[in-house]
This record gives C-alpha cells, structure tokens and sequence, in this order.
C-alpha cells in the first residue's frame, strides 16, 4: 500500500485536523484489519468519550474516507478506503474463530438479477471462513 499523508487527507476532504482526528484516522490507516469501536478506542491510545468518536468515524464516513463493514456480528467494523477505491466489487473477510473482518481488494465482479423496479445502491459480500492466523 503507498504511503498515506495523513494532512493529504484532511486537505482533500475539507476536514479540520484535530488531535483526536489525527489519532483516529492514524489507528484505522495503520489497522491490519477492520477495526470495532474497542479496537479503536484501545489503538488510539487517548480517552475520548464514546459519543465523540461514533460522531467522528460518522465524518469520516460521509467524508468516504473509511467505510463500515456490518459482519452479522451486531458489531460494526470501520477501514480506511472508500468502498469504490478498490477495483470491482469489495468484499469482506470475517473469520469464524476469532471475528476478524479482512478488506479483500480484488474480486470478481457480481451479477445480480434484481427484481423490476428494485435499484440497488451498493453490495456488501461477507466471506466466511477460518483466517490464516486461527
């Protein structure tokens, strides 16, 4: 993955760095997988209260600098990227074991026959399975 600038990125989407900004998207950049709002809250290495870190990952979501993953697990994930960043349909990796979501790159593109009428506004692929580490 090429370096990320973490000021390139506030630039960009018109957003205020602030010390808690800087460490959130600094934890979620350098994460090697989705991240839960514990994993976040433990990787950023600060207290900050838990409605001011939903509303933040809520800018970054809108601003399309990370996306949510929902698993089935009740607990959303959050990574870094926008969904279209990557080439053809994104999809996600949720290890059985140890409930580890992986961003996988590259997959093939999906054809789904949607009824009439219907317009579907995005595709979200679970994948699971047992990681490499379990």
């Amino acid at each position: 993955m090429e370096q990320i600038s973490l000021d390139q990125v506030f630039r960009e989407n018109n957003l205020k760095r602030t010390k808690l900004r800087i460490a959130l998207l600094g934890c979620l950049i350098n994460a090697k997988h989705a991240q839960s709002y514990i994993d976040i809250k433990e990787g950023m290495g600060m207290e900050v209260d838990k409605s001011t870190l939903y509303r933040n990952l809520s800018t970054f979501e809108d601003a399309g600098i990370i996306h949510r993953i929902n698993d089935q697990s009740g607990t959303a994930k959050y990574a870094f990227g926008k969904v279209d960043h990557y080439q053809g349909n994104h999809a996600h990796f949720v290890c059985e074991q140890c409930e580890t979501v992986y961003c996988i790159e590259q997959t093939s593109d999906l054809e789904i026959n949607l009824p009439k009428g219907f317009k579907a506004k995005g595709i979200q692929t679970i994948i699971k399975g047992i990681c490499s580490d379990c």
